[in-house]
């Protein structure tokens, strides 16, 4: 039976939403410095590039890559409608309003008029705990990209049985409360993270990539708990 799922459309409501670009620099400390690092494993691309960003929170990678690749176009899905606006009001800040188009819902619902050349999911698939569903999200993705299409991949990770999990998670949340965050907020994160984000060991993230239609995947970046992998679609 599915365990129980992470209401996305709860947790990221308005007011979480503007508080998110702060929050996730204190729980990710290199989060700049990972868009920064998916950049040129896209240099290869067309000039006129499709993109689709997979639960595109409030867009930080479409303006990042928007700046670097000033011909492409973006498509950003999400289920939460505040995150959502948040994305449309920064892309609209940036003057890229009329190269993103915007999509509120599951990516499974997503029905795409032409395929993509590369793809990301930043910090969304480590919230879908049933497994068939992950793969079912990493399957979508699959479908949306051309073959040898590119996804770019971060999450949290990590085989929760092994002593190395315990000593990253316990550093992660002293880096974390050194930010000055109150003793309540770091025990209410502490909780928001033991239950609702799924932990799996990267073998597993491989087989369920693997099985969705993507090569191996090659990991290119870790902070704490932290990974960045890239993939290409099978051929």
């Amino acid at each position: 039976m599915p365990s129980e799922q992470f209401d996305v459309t709860t947790h990221f409501d308005e007011s979480l939403a503007a508080k998110y670009d702060r929050r996730i620099r204190l729980f990710c400390p290199s989060y700049d410095a990972l868009h920064q690092m998916i950049v040129p494993w896209l240099e290869g691309l067309p000039e006129g590039a499709s993109f689709l960003s997979a639960g595109a929170g409030t867009g930080a990678e479409i303006v990042n890559l928007g700046k670097c690749f000033p011909f492409w176009r973006f498509v950003a899905v999400d289920v939460s409608p505040d995150m959502l606006n948040a994305c449309e009001n920064r892309a609209a800040e940036a003057g890229m309003a009329n190269r993103v188009t915007f999509f509120n819902g599951r990516l499974q619902e997503y029905q795409s008029p032409a395929t993509f050349d590369a793809a990301s999911s930043v910090f969304v698939a480590h919230f879908i705990k049933d497994r068939e569903e992950k793969l079912a999200y990493f399957r979508s993705i699959a479908a949306s990209l051309k073959p040898g299409g590119l996804l770019i991949l971060a999450d949290l990770f990590g085989d929760k049985s092994s002593p190395e999990f315990a000593r990253l998670l316990n550093v992660w949340l002293l880096s974390y409360a050194s930010h000055g965050v109150s003793a309540e907020e770091l025990v209410q994160d502490r909780a928001h993270v033991e239950r609702d984000v799924a932990f799996i060991p990267e073998s597993e993230l491989v087989a369920l990539l693997r099985e969705a239609g993507f090569g191996t995947p090659l990991r290119f970046y870790q902070t704490y708990l932290f990974g960045g992998w890239v993939a290409t679609r099978d051929v």
